[in-house]
């Protein structure tokens, strides 16, 4: 598929990343960045990976065409998690998301259970409630937040030499955000809009694949493009 190669240059520039070390974050050769950069297609997972290197949202990238990629292989509404080696992006990830989907598709043994349960711990931690009360939802403060996402880099790489990676993706759904009413509390209604909200998938597994496709049915994308 094409995206946004004008955006994509200005984010990787501003970022100070060049071509080649972009290639090398995610695994392609120059050429590919290259082309990405003059808006030729390139694979989903490609356009996934360079996404996650540069640190933005995947649709963040997406071209306004709407020439499909491998149309006979794929549905508009894939989406890609790749694996994540960043405690930070993780984190923020769950901070600013509406609602995420956390998945452990792997199996617990004696040797993996304790950073597995302490991952588990760390995402339940951060994990949005939007029907949380405004009143009682805690707000956490820089310190904790960074001894959190200190704690996540801690466990990432035992985990990895375990075999075990955390995926992650990002896409818009549209959802009735629930209002607050100092009598009723958090509501919605038949008439409460429906408003595009940030949803993330992570799951945690021991796959020995690259990355990982699925195929969510609330994605919300008017133009049916593949992000």
């Amino acid at each position: 598929m094409a995206i946004d190669g004008d955006k994509l240059r200005k984010i990787r520039m501003a970022k100070g990343i060049s071509q080649e070390k972009l290639a090398l974050m995610c695994n392609v050769n120059k050429r590919t960045i290259q082309r990405a950069e003059a808006g030729h297609p390139i694979a989903l997972e490609t356009a996934a990976f360079i996404a996650e290197a540069v640190q933005v949202p995947p649709a963040t990238l997406r071209s306004s065409q709407l020439e499909m990629f491998e149309p006979t292989t794929r549905a508009w509404n894939d989406i890609v998690l790749i694996p994540v080696a960043s405690g930070r992006r993780i984190v923020d990830v769950l901070r600013t998301s509406f609602e995420v989907k956390i998945t452990f598709d792997v199996e617990p043994t004696p040797q993996n259970i304790e950073p597995l349960a302490e991952l588990a711990s760390l995402l339940e931690h951060f994990k949005p409630n939007p029907w949380e009360n405004h009143s009682e939802r805690h707000s956490p403060g820089y310190a904790e937040i960074l001894h959190k996402q200190a704690s996540v880099n801690a466990i990432l790489p035992a985990l990895s030499l375990m075999g075990v990676s955390v995926f992650l993706a990002t896409y818009t759904s549209l959802k009735q955000v629930p209002h607050y009413h100092i009598e009723d509390g958090l509501y919605v209604t038949d008439r409460t809009p429906h408003e595009e909200v940030q949803i993330s998938i992570i799951v945690v597994s021991d796959t020995s694949s690259s990355h990982l496709i699925m195929r969510p049915t609330d994605i919300h994308n008017e133009e049916q493009l593949p992000f």
